[in-house]
């Protein structure tokens, strides 16, 4: 198992050992954009960590460097996607980071703690460890291989993300599927469609931190992934993805 791999999923389960059931929560802007101290604890944490071990690379993050760009060499973080999940109680929501090496993503990390589901890519696929609990060895004897599904798009679950998806939503209704879903976390709709269970998702918004670490593991699981602005999509399919970047965005 390379370093690079062993470095993240290690770092991200630590970083999950920070969450407990006493937080705070406060406003981040006037549209009730929700935030707590363990989005900033935990962002802080990864930052910390990943400079300590790779101070040469850039670090794109959500809450303390959200203006940064993708460079050569980097890191993208999204410390607690699903947020507003997280603060009422749902189990929805996780952890997800990415690493960029030499212009590519080498390496993405999505971790669900309240499910138990630690799921990972590099360049030999995608992967499941089922409640993790932060041993290196696990990460060879407990890696299950993952891969999208085979459904056909009429039948597949979906999801539209982000923006005034309600529009979308009527239009895939009609037309590509009535089997939508919506969990209000882009870290579980994506590695549930890398993992197969779900046949695709459209994320409405332009946040590389959202979308890139899914991305990544919905790729290496034999999904297709495409990318327009205000359209960023995962899908177990060519046809699905069409559909959904066709439908999905207003």
């Amino acid at each position: 198992m390379d370093k690079d791999t062993i470095f993240l999923v290690k770092t991200v389960y630590n970083a999950s050992l920070m969450i407990t059931d006493d937080f705070f929560i406060a406003c981040k802007d006037e549209h009730g954009d929700l935030v707590t101290n363990f989005d900033l604890e935990i962002e802080r944490y990864l930052i910390d960590k990943i400079n300590e071990s790779y101070p040469t690379f850039d670090i794109i993050s959500e809450e303390f460097n959200p203006m940064n760009e993708l460079t050569k060499n980097c890191f993208v973080i999204d410390p607690v996607d699903g947020t507003i999940n997280f603060a009422h109680g749902l189990p929805l929501w996780g952890i997800q980071v990415a690493m960029i090496k030499n212009g590519k993503p080498v390496v993405a990390i999505i971790y669900l703690p309240k499910l138990g589901e630690l799921f990972y890519a590099n360049e030999t696929g995608a992967y499941i460890i089922e409640r993790p609990t932060g041993c290196e060895d696990e990460i060879l004897t407990k890696s299950k291989k993952i891969s999208v599904s085979k459904t056909e798009s009429n039948r597949a679950l979906y999801l539209v993300e982000g923006g005034d998806k309600f529009p979308a939503l009527g239009r895939m209704n009609k037309d590509v599927s009535r089997h939508w879903r919506y969990y209000c976390c882009t870290a579980v709709n994506h590695a549930w469609t890398a993992c197969g269970r779900l046949g695709g998702a459209i994320l409405r918004k332009d946040n590389v931190w959202d979308y890139l670490p899914g991305q990544y593991l919905t790729k290496q699981a034999g999904g297709v992934v495409i990318n327009k602005k205000g359209a960023h999509v995962v899908a177990n399919s060519k046809e699905m993805a069409k559909l959904l970047v066709k439908k999905g965005k207003l």
